[in-house]
């Protein structure tokens, strides 16, 4: 292998780590979001219902109070279901990165099979990377259709 080809083939093994890596941490990242907004949920209902309660005996003052956490918690919920999103944007992003550096990486050995006289064995690296071309090709159009969505 020559320099070119070992310098493109540790980037395109470090895209693909850290698209692995960032669709990771954005699915954990979407899993507790979700999470938070369902405790919210159900934080500003019993905040809810616990205010009208308070109303119905005549403890306005706690029902204002009850009122407001419910109020938080309402708001709570929208800004976790705001990272869910951007998290679940950032998850696609990530598995276009990965696919992208799937598609060079394969592209890269099957130049260096038919450099070395190995035709053969180059179709079932071209076929991957064809593969792997158009499974990034749908990722990338994902990807894009959030973006244009976020303007």
């Amino acid at each position: 292998m020559g320099f070119f080809t070992t310098l493109g083939s540790k980037i395109s093994h470090a895209a693909h780590h850290l698209g692995q890596k960032a669709h990771s941490v954005a699915k954990k990242v979407g899993k507790a979001a979700d999470v938070v907004g369902k405790v919210a949920s159900g934080v500003a209902s019993v905040s809810g219902v616990l205010a009208s309660g308070a109303a119905m005996v005549g403890a306005e003052p706690v029902a204002a109070g009850l009122l407001a956490v419910g109020g938080a918690a309402k708001a709570v919920q929208g800004v976790a279901a705001g990272v869910s999103k951007g998290a679940k944007f950032v998850e696609g992003l990530g598995t276009a990165v990965d696919k992208g550096a799937s598609v060079v990486d394969h592209s890269a050995h099957a130049i260096d099979k038919i450099r070395q006289g190995k035709v053969m064995s180059a179709v079932g690296d071209v076929k991957q990377a064809v593969a792997a071309g158009k499974a990034a090709g749908s990722s990338a159009k994902a990807a894009r259709k959030q973006i244009q969505r976020k303007k």
